[in-house]
């Protein structure tokens, strides 16, 4: 009976440790997503990348970002597969030119893990070693641990974009906790299995005609899983 007592003593004292080590983590995940700011001064970087969302604020963000001359091509990640490149160009409020030089279309990501694999073959085909990260607040800490997982090389710099808030207080908090939810778990993913990934050797887009931005179409490429 001791013996069973100072066991059960032991398990408490665990449960209450993780417990509160969840609990302080979620703690500093909100006051992060919640002071997180778009940085005043941008870095030159090589290209923009930005993961779709609920709504089309995080594009035209970034569609803004890349007419003032901040990266010289843009993917966006995770397009649904039943919208269409014209849908999106007008969304983006984008001329045809600009839009077929510099903007490239991954329908294969379906979620952020996706997302990070395919930024990491989109990067690594164009040569591109510092990127600027656009997407929400909220799940700017997972994209951005994806990605640096996947590739390994390069170097983000995130544009965190602010939603609208919910009418329901609840369902933001529900959505901010499933959201850290996810978060530990891409953080306890072993990240060989975001390297060793088939997409990470393969070429998707010529790199010669990438360099040529504002004179001919590029077709791109994706891989399949």
């Amino acid at each position: 009976m001791r013996l069973r007592h100072a066991f059960y003593k032991i398990a408490q004292f665990l449960f209450g440790f993780a417990a509160t080590l969840l609990l302080a983590g979620f703690f500093v995940f909100l006051v992060k997503v919640n002071t997180a700011k778009p940085p005043t001064t941008i870095a030159k970087v090589d290209g923009i990348v930005v993961l779709t969302g609920a709504d089309g604020r995080r594009l035209t963000v970034a569609a803004a970002l890349l007419q003032s001359g901040h990266g010289e091509r843009m993917l966006i990640s995770g397009v649904n597969k039943t919208v269409k490149p014209a849908q999106i160009q007008a969304l983006l409020g984008i001329g045809d030119a600009k839009f077929s030089c510099c903007v490239d279309l991954d329908y294969q990501a379906e979620n952020t893990f996706d997302n990070g694999r395919e930024t990491a073959v989109w990067a690594r085909a164009l040569g591109y070693e510092k990127i600027l990260l656009v997407t929400s607040a909220y799940h700017m800490p997972r994209a951005r641990l994806e990605i640096n997982a996947a590739s390994g090389e390069v170097n983000i710099i995130a544009y965190p974009v602010r939603t609208k808030p919910d009418a329901s207080r609840w369902r933001q908090t529900r959505l901010l906790l499933r959201e850290y939810g996810k978060l530990l778990v891409s953080l306890a993913r072993e990240p060989g299995i975001r390297r060793g990934h088939k997409p990470l050797i393969a070429n998707p887009a010529p790199i010669e005609q990438a360099k040529q931005v504002e004179q001919k179409p590029k077709e791109q490429h994706q891989s399949k899983e």
